[in-house]
């Protein structure tokens, strides 16, 4: 994420950044510290209070609030940057993924980046129990449902949605707590207004 920051956008740029699902904080000090105004989004009350106390440790600013991915508290093409880490797949199906991805371009500006990543379904754990006939929205061994795409259908779904995949990092495969887990990592630009 540094690394495309440093390359797209200048510091202390004042653009909009949105950290959603900012858990710890992590996020929200990076965008931060860059200058962004920054607005951070979790529904987990003790990771809206970890990302308070970390920005304040740093002396940073930023909106901390409680908000879902499937009913954002912002207005219409606010935010001209949005990181989305590990917070897509937490759907609880695919009409819910695809809810949560037009949200996503509601409140994502015209030409606006979306760096995020995602679990996909290259990793499938024997022990998921399935929750539809789709096979994709499942129950982990720890509790936790998502849903787990094709790295192609999540990129069609985003196209669906008026973006364009701009930089692929690819799938790795992860050791996570909960197990082996693919990870796809890329940004991806809203079209511009206007654009076809």
């Amino acid at each position: 994420m540094i690394d495309f920051l440093e390359s797209h956008y200048a510091p202390q740029n004042g653009l909009k950044a949105l950290d959603l699902g900012c858990g710890g904080g992590r996020h929200s000090e990076l965008l931060a510290a860059y200058g962004f105004d920054l607005d951070s989004v979790d529904v987990n009350p003790a990771m809206l209070e970890k990302t308070a106390v970390r920005l304040k440790a740093k002396n940073l600013e930023g909106n901390v609030q409680n908000g879902s991915i499937l009913k954002l508290p912002f207005k219409d093409e606010r935010f001209d940057i949005v990181v989305a880490t590990g917070v897509l797949h937490q759907a609880k199906s695919i009409d819910e993924y695809k809810a949560a991805i037009s949200e996503l371009g509601r409140v994502t500006a015209p030409s606006g980046a979306v760096l995020l990543n995602i679990f996909t379904n290259d990793v499938w754990d024997d022990s998921y129990k399935t929750l539809d006939d789709t096979h994709n929205a499942v129950i982990t061994k720890e509790g936790p449902g998502m849903t787990l795409l094709s790295k192609e259908s999540f990129v069609q779904y985003m196209n669906d949605a008026r973006f364009n995949l701009e930089v692929d990092y690819g799938v790795d495969i992860k050791q996570e707590n909960t197990g082996a887990r693919a990870v796809f990592r890329a940004v991806f630009r809203k079209e511009a207004k206007g654009a076809s």
